[in-house]
């Protein structure tokens, strides 16, 4: 819903860094849980080639740093969303 709701703004000409910002962040958390919990379940098969879960576990962790890293997005937020002074 964040993602379609930024490009519509972007579409628009309109502001759309807060929503691509927060689609991009959330999306990236829920990837990050999800491959978790995956691990979780499979115990230490996870980690056996076979079953792909550790390929997938190492890209999810990549959507949390690239092509944005997640700390600049909150930053983002707080200066440009929450107007808190810039923290860097």
């Amino acid at each position: 819903m964040l993602r379609n709701q930024a490009c519509a703004f972007f579409d628009q000409n309109q502001p759309c860094g807060e929503s691509a910002n927060t689609a991009k962040y959330l999306s990236s958390e829920a990837s990050w849980s999800a491959a978790n919990a995956c691990i979780d379940t499979f115990g230490g098969n996870g980690f056996v080639k076979e079953y792909d879960v550790e390929r997938k576990f190492r890209e999810t962790r990549m959507y949390r740093v690239a092509p944005v890293n997640n700390n600049m997005i909150l930053s983002y937020i707080g200066q440009h969303v929450l107007k808190m002074p810039r923290s860097y």
